[in-house]
């Protein structure tokens, strides 16, 4: 990446489709980060990623999303973290309520 492009990016450009695939990249082998993820984190990139769906689709994909991760841990026989046990939380359903995040 060039330093106008790093420039430009650092702006909040979008770099072009083969730059982006390298930054991912070299962003996935740096491993992982130094704190854990969080419900934060997760709930940013869900609508980040469901960006063309509607309100209640993207709350209707949180909500499988989470019971996923929780359903993955248990299948390994494993404690889910904290972080996932949170987020299943937040996408239960209230009774006689819609599920989501708090507002």
């Amino acid at each position: 990446m060039s330093p106008n492009g790093v420039r430009a990016f650092l702006r909040g450009a979008t770099p072009r489709s083969a730059t982006r695939t390298k930054l991912e990249r070299w962003l996935a082998g740096k491993g992982r980060g130094r704190r854990p993820p969080n419900v934060g984190q997760f709930v940013r990139l869900l609508n980040e990623l469901s960006g063309d769906l509607s309100p209640t689709q993207t709350v209707q994909m949180g909500g499988h999303l989470a019971a996923l991760l929780l359903e993955s841990y248990e299948t390994r026989r494993l404690a889910p973290p904290a972080w996932v046990q949170e987020l299943v939380h937040m996408y239960e359903p209230p009774r006689g309520g819609a599920i989501g995040p708090p507002s």
